[in-house]
């Protein structure tokens, strides 16, 4: 056996590719995979990818309300994409509409116990829940929130229409191979898209001809204002910087990166890094404040009190921009379609991926006050200009031209303003 391919040989081709200390990391990383990740029985934990097909077979409903089934994945606690497809849910009961939602996680069985968590963690929503377990009840509009439900939803054929509800792409979570290919694949199976944003629109009728109606975002008005005055009595300039190392879309090394040019510059700068809370091993190159996951209104209340914020999006947009500039706060992100389809250099300060050229982006707005001043101004008056209701009558029009309704034809309810009067409001 040759050196190359022993064990020992394959710890010193990664020691001499990237120094000691990264190669035995990296070495104990690919070991690590090759014991532990790899499935054991493909068939049984991938089996489902091989079912069959049935397209939908009930007929289109001549008016609505309509009844809508959502199948999601498992239920956790502080997930930004059940936030948002619970926000919809809640809406769309407050508009009449019948919704069921079917999870593929054991954890909806639970029961009772299940809905009052999602009552106080996300939204008072009435919906029946249950264990996705093969079957659903008949329903208007059968919707698929992520690439695994896309599955269960491909064989199903007791509804009138399928959509798909697309907040990222999620072909990019994963590194080409496997994973990355399945998630792809379920673009190509003609469901109606409801897309989060023009870009993921964009980019799935470009290249796989998905059908898409894109939503937008808002905020938590509630939560999220300048109500409570900001706070200006510090002597230093404050940076919150939007830090998720276990989600490699949010950019965290690049950002730490940045930051440490932005700290020799300027080393009196308070930096604050939110989001997770870190082992005691790591060690950053400036001297940080970790508040680890931290409840809305005490987030809202850091970004009162910050001068800018960091936020990278390597795929999608994330909801954080347009609630820090609802604090007031300046925000500093990526250029790129991703960003771009919501956000502007008019209401935040734009910047290359680069560790320089976030750092420069950073430091005007740190060093010029006025310039700072103008963009939070900007910014707040354009975060000030969106509204859930208006986005969440965008995806109830998305489903009733799926199933062949037109909206206009609909009977306004009288819970929310009606459509003319949200549009004329926002125009």
């Amino acid at each position: 056996m040759s050196l190359r391919v022993s064990p020992l040989g394959k710890v010193w081709t990664m020691v001499s590719r990237f120094g000691l200390a990264a190669g035995l990391q990296t070495a104990a990383a690919q070991w690590a995979r090759s014991r532990f990740s790899a499935p054991r029985d493909i068939l049984q934990e991938y089996g489902w990818i091989v079912k069959e097909e049935w397209p939908a077979n009930l007929p289109t409903p001549k008016a609505g309300p309509l009844r809508i089934n959502w199948v999601i994945p498992s239920i956790a606690k502080g997930s930004g994409g059940l936030l948002n497809i619970f926000r919809a849910i809640y809406y769309l009961e407050q508009w009449g509409h019948k919704n069921r939602l079917y999870t593929l996680g054991k954890w909806a069985a639970a029961g009772r116990g299940i809905q009052e968590f999602i009552q106080k963690s996300y939204f008072p929503i009435h919906a029946a829940i249950e264990v996705f377990n093969g079957q659903v009840e008949d329903s208007d509009a059968l919707v698929a929130t992520n690439w695994m439900t896309a599955y269960a939803v491909r064989g199903l054929a007791n509804t009138a229409q399928k959509f798909y509800f697309v907040q990222d792409l999620e072909y990019y979570f994963h590194a080409e191979g496997s994973l990355a290919e399945f998630a792809r694949e379920t673009y190509r199976w003609g469901f109606k898209g409801i897309t989060l944003g023009s870009w993921i629109a964009d980019v799935l009728q470009r290249d796989f001809g998905m059908s898409c109606s894109a939503f937008g975002f808002s905020y938590d008005r509630e939560t999220y204002n300048c109500i409570e005055a900001r706070k200006h009595l510090r002597k230093k300039k404050r940076l919150v910087f939007y830090a998720r190392p276990n989600t490699e879309r949010r950019g965290f090394e690049l950002g730490i990166l940045a930051l440490s040019l932005v700290a020799k510059k300027m080393p009196d700068t308070e930096f604050v890094l939110v989001g997770f809370s870190p082992p005691r091993s790591m060690r950053f190159p400036f001297t940080a404040t970790l508040p680890g996951i931290v409840p809305p209104p005490e987030l809202a209340r850091m970004y009162r009190q910050s001068d800018v914020a960091l936020v990278l999006s390597h795929t999608n947009l994330s909801m954080l921009p347009l609630e820090l500039m609802a604090c007031g706060c300046p925000v500093v992100s990526n250029a790129g379609a991703n960003v771009e389809w919501l956000l502007s250099d008019e209401v935040v300060q734009l910047a290359r991926l680069t560790p320089q050229s976030l750092a420069a982006a950073i430091l005007r707005l740190l060093e010029d006050d006025e310039f700072r001043r103008k963009k939070a101004v900007a910014g707040l008056a354009f975060a000030e200009q969106t509204r859930w209701e208006f986005e969440i009558r965008k995806i109830e029009d998305a489903l009733y031209k799926g199933v062949g309704i037109s909206p206009d034809s609909v009977q306004q309810d009288i819970v929310s303003p009606p459509r003319k009067a949200l549009l004329a409001t926002l125009s």
